[in-house]
């Protein structure tokens, strides 16, 4: 069910774990939306603030994200209320369901870890490629071609999304490097209430309707 918020109004129920799904109007983006067929193009994981807070970082959420932005390219933290702001596009707010949040706190320490030791890794745009394109995925010699094996030397927005979540226990077995922006939004993972934080009302399609259980993976890889 999706609802139209400000997220002035509603940063105090958003939590770790939650996913921001951004659609663009970049040349990019446009690409990613005809590929995947999707009106999602990005995604980034809500985080815990850094040990020494700012003023901002007081009154703000910080996110984890694979991105480039302002000249920067990599794996980043960015406020969320920021990105909102300034973002040219569709916003949403994906809170995660119940037994995904408890999932979380009983893996807090590997997820928060895991995604600490990405900090200022590559950004992977080639990777994206692969994982939009699946046309040869399932063809027993030219699957190469499309196909993404795991790599984690650099990431892309949801590869490292997805990867975040299956270290939190939130998900058990997937292969995040073949996990599009649209793939996340799909995986049943979330509270069935979504909000659009930017842009005019658009829902999702397919939201919260895909196990993701295995997401990603071929035999023989």
């Amino acid at each position: 069910m999706l609802s139209h918020q400000h997220y002035e109004d509603i940063k105090h129920l958003i939590a770790p774990g939650d996913i921001i799904a951004f659609g663009g109007t970049s040349l990019f983006s446009r690409w990613t939306k005809l590929t995947t067929s999707s009106v999602v193009t990005h995604t980034a994981m809500v985080i815990d603030s850094p040990e020494t807070p700012t003023d901002q970082q007081l009154h703000d959420l910080t996110m984890i994200e694979a991105t480039s932005i302002k000249g920067k390219k990599g794996v980043m933290h960015n406020y969320v209320g920021e990105r909102v702001r300034t973002y040219k596009g569709d916003v949403w707010w994906l809170p995660l369901h119940n037994d995904a949040k408890s999932a979380l706190e009983q893996n807090w320490f590997q997820f928060h870890d895991f995604l600490a030791e990405q900090m200022d890794k590559s950004y992977d745009i080639w990777q994206l490629f692969g994982a939009a394109i699946d046309t040869f995925d399932d063809h027993k010699w030219f699957r190469w071609i499309t196909y993404n094996r795991r790599k984690f030397n650099r990431w892309f927005c949801s590869e490292l999304v997805a990867e975040g979540l299956r270290h939190a226990g939130i998900v058990k077995d997937l292969n995040a490097s073949e996990t599009t922006p649209k793939d996340v939004c799909q995986f049943n993972i979330f509270d069935r209430r979504y909000v659009q934080l930017k842009g005019k009302p658009k829902p999702i399609p397919e939201f919260n309707s895909l196990d993701p259980d295995g997401w990603g993976k071929v035999e023989g890889f």
